[in-house]
Formats: structure tokens, C-alpha cells, sequence
């Protein structure tokens, strides 16, 4: 879903409605985590009758109408939704809790970026690559990062799948571009932010221009999306943390922004970071957002819904993605064939160009984005016209979905949080790298930080 960081899971921030049903509890399976049936009986969609339960974190399945949509195909499979918010890790807790106790565990739960990994990996996701699901062809049709994420470490096999991709870039302010660097075209745009230090020199020349009116950035964290898309190796690598060469870049590209007053000083999902969008804070306008695919609906044009054609997509030094949400059964289900169904459905054609008409996700689909990519379907009005779905679709070949681990959440925390300490002058660079290391020794003992 747009979602997660997702769409809707940062949703935002913005809160999230506790829709939904009571879920009653799943029955047996084998415990290894295979399915106990080694083929579906084929039927008209009608035909399939019975209840499923489906945990989520966001109302997303049930307000952006996905459930809905499901019926229309499958009218005799009613789908209990419960949604359980991310306050507090309280969609975590709950899950994990029924999960382990297998008593109350729903047929179908969702997984965000930020805890994917961390259930691919346990036996509670059924193996989709196996009959009677064979996922992999589906998977074929996919943008791979999206498959990657869902696959278990050890054996590869798919344990969830995502509708919808969510690569990032830049969303800029036309109207300065236009004012302050001579032009607005996004092509043109892109070559300004095609480095760290043609970034950089974008920055400066704006400041120059403007008088230091106009910042490139909000604040420079917002880079930082940006480069754990440029890493080659994870935070994590057979049990030993790993700062990567990229990250160890972005340190001093964080520094230098800061130090040459390119960016705002507005934290991001702050007050002041979301007014920027609108227009001037305090005197000070902010040029661009590092944004993905969900920002431009559900943050951008929920924060300045006047700024309508004054926007443009450009890429960002590395290619990214931020947030998505992906769909698995549980392995101890009695409703595996309905469930099947369901996250079929939600990996269809005519679903997933359905959703991208009416609710603006990219497709995971490669067919569905290459056609929304060459055609007028894929130009936005937010964006002045431009066909965003082609930039999108020009980005995902370069995202990998392989480096997340079940501890990122964790240390990307620490790692911005530890990094402020320098960017502001409070410890030095060696100062922050040692906290940085003894925090996530503290938060994770087994872990190798030397």
C-alpha cells in the first residue's frame, strides 16, 4: 500500500481508525510451516463460501475500498477485518502474542517494511512458493525488490507478497525551481540531483539566489531514506553490525548540508515541516521532500491541498523505497484455500489497475506499471501533468529488497538519533560513531560492534 512508512502506517502519523472485528482462532496445520493440502479445487469465484479473518496495522484494506472490491469478485467469502493501530508497538505485541499461543491468530495478517522481516522469518508465514500456492508465478510478474522483501532467509521461499511497490525520489516546488534555478522540467531537475555533490551545489546556488530565503531540504535527515537505498550490505551481517561505505558518506553529506545552511531546521513530521509544503514557514521556503510513491497523496496534498500543479517528481542521488505492506497466511490456518484468494485477488491485473486508477498506488504488477507508464493514465495533476508513474518505473530496477533485517527499525532510530548529536555539534564524529555502537550493543547484546 502506499503505506507504511507505508502509506498509511506513517500513515502518517496522521491517526489511524480502529476498524474492524473480533477474530476467532485458526485451526491446525503442520507445524513446519507447509501446507497440509497440495492442491486448491479450482471454482467459479462465487463458489468460494466461508470466513476469513484478516489482521492489519491500517484501515487502508477496508477505507481505500480493497475489500470491497474482493466481494465484487468473491461475494460468499466474508473477510473480517481487524485493525490494530502501531501505537506503542501494539499491532506487534498483539500479533506475536497470538501467534505464539495459536489460539486467536488470524488467517491473513499484514506486514509493514519495518517488521517484514522480522515474520518472514518465523514459521508463521506459509511457505507461498509451494503448492498448493505456487506464488512464484505471480512473483515473475513482479518488481523483484517487493518479492525479495517477502522471502524467507533460509529457503527462499515467499512468505508474503505487496500490491503495490513504493520507490522514492524528490517531489520539488515548481515554482522555485522555476524562480531560482531557471528551470522547472523534471528531467532538468533530476541532473541537479543526480549526486551528493550536485545536490550539494543545488543547495548552495539556491541560498545564493534567494538571499537564503529558500531551503533545498527541510531538514537534512531527509537524506537519509535516500542513502540506505545507496548501501550494498544491511545493517546486519551474520551477526556482526555493518556501517556501510554509503552510510559512512551520507554521514558527511549530513554534516556538510547542515554546515552550508541547506536545509530549514524543520523536523520531519513536524508541524513546520508539514506547513513547508503549503508555503513559506517563518520566512523560509523548502524546495523539495524526499518522498515515496504515497507521499505525493497522503502527505503532500493532505499538507497543501492549494499546491495543486506547482509540483514535480525528480530523482534522488540513489534510488529507494519507503514503506509498503505485505500480505502472508498463516501457516496454521483451516482457511488457507479462502485466504488464497484473497491475496490472489490483491495481486491481480484488474485489482491492482483498479487501485492505481482510484487510489494512486504504483503496482508491484510490472504490466500494470509499464502500461500506466506509457500511457495518460500515469500523468498527475498534482504534478502539473507529468507522467510520475514513468520516473517510478525508472527507479525500481535499482531498489534491492534484500538488506533489510529484523533489526532495522531499531537501529535506524539510533543511528538518526545519535547522528543529531554531531550534525549539531554536541560530540564529534568519533564521539556519535562510539555511541552509535554501544546503543545497539545495549539494545541488541548478541550482536557483534566492533
Amino acid at each position: 500500500m502506499k503505506k507504511n512508512y507505508l502509506k498509511k502506517v506513517l500513515l502518517i502519523a496522521m491517526s489511524i481508525a480502529i476498524v474492524g472485528s473480533v477474530i476467532t482462532g485458526c485451526g491446525s496445520s503442520t507445524s513446519d510451516n507447509k501446507s497440509s493440502q497440495t492442491s486448491f479445487t479450482q471454482k467459479d469465484a462465487k463458489d468460494y463460501k466461508g470466513t476469513i479473518n484478516l489482521w492489519s496495522f491500517t484501515d487502508e484494506l477496508k477505507s481505500s475500498h480493497f475489500i470491497d472490491q474482493f466481494n465484487k469478485e468473491y461475494p460468499n467469502i466474508k473477510v473480517n477485518l481487524t485493525v490494530i493501530p502501531m501505537d506503542n508497538n501494539a499491532y506487534t505485541t498483539k500479533l506475536s502474542s497470538v501467534l505464539a499461543s495459536g489460539s486467536g491468530a488470524p488467517d491473513v495478517f499484514t506486514s509493514e517494511v519495518a517488521m517484514v522481516n522480522k515474520y518472514v522469518n518465523t514459521p508463521y508465514y506459509d511457505n507461498l512458493s509451494k503448492a498448493p500456492y505456487n506464488a512464484e508465478d505471480i512473483a515473475k510478474n513482479e518488481a523483484k525488490y517487493t518479492v525479495d522483501v517477502g522471502r524467507n532467509a533460509d529457503d527462499k521461499g515467499i512468505r508474503a507478497l505487496s500490491w503495490q511497490a513504493t520507490p522514492g525520489g524528490l517531489f520539488y516546488k515548481r515554482s522555485l525551481a522555476k524562480q531560482y534555478l531557471g528551470t522547472d522540467d523534471p528531467d532538468e531537475i533530476s541532473k541537479k540531483f543526480s549526486s551528493w555533490d550536485s545536490l550539494i551545489a543545488t543547495g548552495k546556488e539556491l541560498n545564493d539566489k534567494s538571499g537564503g530565503k529558500v531551503k533545498l531540504l527541510p531538514n537534512y535527515s531527509e537524506m537519509f531514506v535516500v542513502a540506505l537505498g545507496s548501501r550494498t550490505k544491511g545493517w546486519v551481517v551474520n551477526n556482526k553490525l555493518v556501517i556501510d561505505d554509503k552510510m559512512m558518506q551520507y554521514i558527511d553529506i549530513a554534516k556538510q548540508i547542515r554546515s552550508d545552511n541547506e536545509d530549514a531546521k524543520f523536523n520531519s513530521w513536524s508541524a513546520p515541516w508539514s506547513a513547508s509544503m503549503a508555503g513559506a514557514v517563518n520566512g523560509t521556503n523548502v524546495l523539495c521532500y524526499a518522498l515515496p510513491t504515497w507521499g505525493l497523496p497522503f502527505v503532500i496534498a493532505t499538507n497543501a491541498k492549494n499546491t495543486s500543479g506547482d509540483w514535480g517528481l525528480a530523482k534522488a542521488p540513489a534510488a529507494y523505497y519507503n514503506g509498503g505492506t505485505w500480505l502472508g497466511i498463516y501457516s496454521k490456518s483451516q482457511n488457507k484455500e479462502l485466504a488464497w484468494q484473497f491475496i490472489k485477488f490483491m495481486n491481480s491485473k484488474k485489482f491492482q489497475t483498479w487501485d492505481s486508477k482510484t487510489n494512486g498506488d504504483f503496482s508491484s504488477l510490472t504490466e500494470v506499471s509499464q502500461e500506466f507508464s506509457n500511457s495518460d493514465a500515469g500523468k498527475n495533476a498534482f504534478c502539473n501533468g507529468q507522467n510520475i508513474s514513468k520516473t517510478y518505473n525508472e527507479i525500481v530496477p535499482s531498489i534491492t529488497g534484500k538488506l533489510i533485517t529484523k533489526y532495522d527499525e531499531t537501529i535506524n532510530d539510533k543511528f538518526q538519533n545519535d547522528l543529531d548529536s554531531y550534525i549539531t555539534g554536541q560530540k564529534s564524529k568519533d564521539a556519535f560513531l562510539k555511541q552509535f555502537k554501544q546503543d545497539v550493543k545495549t539494545a541488541f547484546p548478541d550482536i557483534d560492534v566492533n
